[in-house]
């Protein structure tokens, strides 16, 4: 698999910050208990080692170019690559930039600002989707709102039957949010052609396109897992109480 990290948003929910959320400074501890601080961004960067990815490319904005120094060719043992967008269209856009680079290969997605566990939580999704032969594995976590965030319609199978965005409330079963994902070339193309059609599309209706038109979509939902959006104040503040147990 290649890795996709889309870092080109606007940071408009931590304003006014002033600078790359995806380098906001959360405390690691490593195997000896030392706290060392790290940006956000590498814990997405630290699950693509984990999944076994050499080779990631961030999307970053161009006033972001910040990215760039701090993170250089190469973290967590993974080569990296960017596309520098002008404008911000959204999640399904940034990711789509890498279409050109991607398009013949399987495909991981992780977030520049959230906290994920467990630590291979991402590998397993990959290994998901070479196992089942998937098209799209989502990865689920539980989630407190789910309400503002994406959450998912699971079957006692593992498939896949709805995925929401924002939907302001929710029904039983979907108290989480999807959080990772892994694809084939076809989502990939499907995805590219949702973006052709619509730059503005919103990630989630895509994989609810792919349900519709009958791929196999499957979720390993992490049941003691955790999700943490560092891109909100709520999150941050979540992050730094737990960089502190």
């Amino acid at each position: 698999m290649v890795g996709v990290i889309p870092a080109g948003g606007l940071g408009t929910r931590l304003a006014p910050l002033g600078y790359p959320k995806e380098l906001l400074p959360i405390v690691y501890r490593d195997a000896a208990g030392r706290a060392i601080p790290r940006p956000v961004l590498v814990a997405s960067l630290d699950q693509m080692h984990a999944a076994g990815v050499e080779q990631c490319i961030v999307v970053i904005a161009d006033w972001k170019l910040e990215l760039v120094r701090v993170l250089g060719e190469r973290q967590s043992g993974i080569g990296l690559a960017y596309v520098v967008r002008g404008v911000a269209r959204g999640l399904a856009d940034a990711v789509d930039a890498t279409h050109a680079w991607v398009a013949d290969r399987d495909v991981c997605l992780a977030l520049p600002d959230t906290l994920i566990e467990p630590a291979d939580a991402l590998a397993q999704i990959g290994e998901t989707l070479a196992s089942t032969g998937a098209d799209l594995v989502l990865g689920v976590f539980p989630a407190e709102r789910p309400e503002e965030l994406g959450p998912v319609r699971i079957d006692a199978d593992g498939r896949v039957r709805e995925v929401q965005d924002k939907p302001g409330t929710v029904t039983d079963g979907m108290h989480n949010t999807w959080g990772i994902a892994a694809w084939t070339p076809r989502f990939g193309a499907l995805l590219h052609a949702a973006v052709t059609e619509n730059p503005s599309v919103i990630l989630g209706a895509v994989y609810q396109r792919a349900i519709a038109d009958g791929m196999h979509v499957r979720a390993v939902m992490f049941e003691r897992g955790l999700f943490i959006d560092v891109g909100t104040p709520e999150g941050l503040a979540a992050a730094f109480v737990r960089s502190r147990d």
